[in-house]
């Protein structure tokens, strides 16, 4: 594989969110990011529209070093902004993280996008994903906790989208294997590291009712080559699968999570059916929220820890392993 290759039959992603021939955003996944992502034309207006009843967006970033995992995002759900900001010491064994909820956090009129700020302020506390150079700068300043992401962008990202039932669509933007600098400040000490980040950008009208399993890893294989994956069940129809190697995007088929849902800091295994990637991932602690508000709520675990195992690559199976995080989530919206 080369950086230009793309496995055939997936073309780039279209300009804009294009109507099929029955009126509704086709399914598919395609390379690179959609140009215009306005929902405009499907929001409405007033405080009961769907802008606020139904569409949702997010923006995520994970960075794995060799002292830290951190995540952080900022995220419009219509009614609801919520953001936060945490990381994982392994050095210490030290998990710290500081979050937000406020109503109506953005305008009605935001329209969601990779180019446009992020931000959300509660108090002291801030929480920004903005661009950044040819990249990407995630922020979060607070009390006791500071964190500094710069994130180079590769290009090569993997565009999904999704129908589902009484709704539109919903689309992602997913990036693996993206080089970053971290700088994280705690209890008055900053520790700057290089590593990899992973970036999800989400927007679109998920079903009222949405449950999923997700991973997202970086890692290395066994002969020195870097690997990004992108996993989820039971949500977008498999089509955010994906494997980033050899500066290739590798879409991937239907994943399988093995877990206990009971104990999401069990060993986990993630195996894609068409054999391309069997790992276990080993929690080292978790994320948790169980949010409550109204008619919405958001309830889900997101380990992180390292993963083990083997992926098919054009040389065969290949032992790969790395840091990366999990997630079992239920959200009614």
């Amino acid at each position: 594989m080369t950086s230009d290759d793309f496995p055939p039959g997936l073309p780039p992603a279209p300009p804009a969110f294009e109507l099929g021939p029955a009126g509704r955003v086709s399914d598919g996944r395609f390379f690179g990011p959609i140009a215009d992502v306005s929902t405009a034309k499907w929001d409405g207006r007033g405080p009961f529209a769907r802008r606020r009843r139904q569409r949702k967006a997010w923006i995520y970033t994970a960075a794995f070093t060799p002292r830290f995992t951190v995540g952080l995002a900022v995220v419009d759900a219509g009614y609801l902004a919520t953001a936060f900001a945490y990381i994982h010491d392994r050095q210490r064994e030290v998990f710290t993280e500081q979050k937000a909820v406020l109503p109506a956090g953005f305008p009605a009129k935001f329209q969601p996008s990779l180019d446009v700020p992020w931000r959300l302020v509660r108090g002291s506390r801030s929480w920004e994903i903005t661009r950044s150079g040819a990249g990407w700068a995630a922020k979060h300043s607070g009390s006791g906790l500071g964190v500094d992401i710069d994130i180079d962008d590769h290009g090569r990202g993997l565009t999904a989208i999704s129908t589902a039932p009484g709704r539109p669509f919903h689309h992602t933007y997913k990036l693996c294997s993206l080089n970053c600098r971290l700088s994280v400040r705690t209890e008055g000490r900053v520790v700057t590291e290089e590593g990899h980040a992973a970036l999800d950008f989400s927007l679109g009208y998920p079903p009222r009712d949405t449950r999923w399993n997700w991973a997202s890893l970086d890692g290395t294989t066994a002969d020195g080559r870097q690997v990004g994956i992108n996993l989820v069940a039971h949500f977008m129809n498999g089509l955010e699968n994906a494997l980033w190697i050899d500066g290739a995007v590798v879409p991937l088929g239907q994943a399988v999570f093995t877990y206990r849902p009971e104990n999401t800091l069990d060993r986990w295994n993630i195996a894609t059916v068409d054999g391309y990637v069997n790992i276990d991932f080993y929690p080292d602690g978790e994320r948790k929220e169980n949010l409550r508000a109204g008619v919405m709520a958001s309830v889900f675990s997101q380990p992180f820890g390292r993963f083990e195992g083997q992926i098919r690559t054009q040389a065969g199976l290949v032992t790969v392993s790395g840091r990366g995080v999990t997630e079992q989530h239920r959200a009614v919206w």
